[in-house]
């Protein structure tokens, strides 16, 4: 589906960059593709992927918009480092209780 908001601001500053860390291979299905710019990672344990989300103008580079196919056979685990132009720890406050 089209994602209109992709460089929407949340307050903590565009996304820089992406680090994507593949934790587990998948049997079949589960790839990362970029359409705009015809590439496709397949899942594999251990590998990573980063790339820039951002010109170096500040922009949002629509060519690192990207999508997760299904899983087909199998699960698939990754983990996400974002880096932002700023730091959100003290516009998200997290306390213990759920209204804190």
């Amino acid at each position: 589906r089209e994602e209109k908001n992709a460089f929407q601001s949340l307050g903590t500053g565009n996304r820089i960059a992406t680090w994507l860390l593949y934790m587990s291979d998948v049997d079949a299905g589960g790839a990362t593709v970029f359409p705009q710019i015809g590439v496709t990672l397949h899942p594999k344990k251990r590998a990573a992927a980063f790339w820039y989300n951002l010109h170096k103008s500040g922009e949002g580079d629509m060519l690192t918009r990207h999508a997760a196919c299904p899983v087909l056979a199998g699960s698939k685990w990754v983990s996400n480092k974002w880096l932002h132009e700023r730091g959100q720890e003290f516009r998200r406050p997290c306390g213990l209780r759920q209204n804190d």
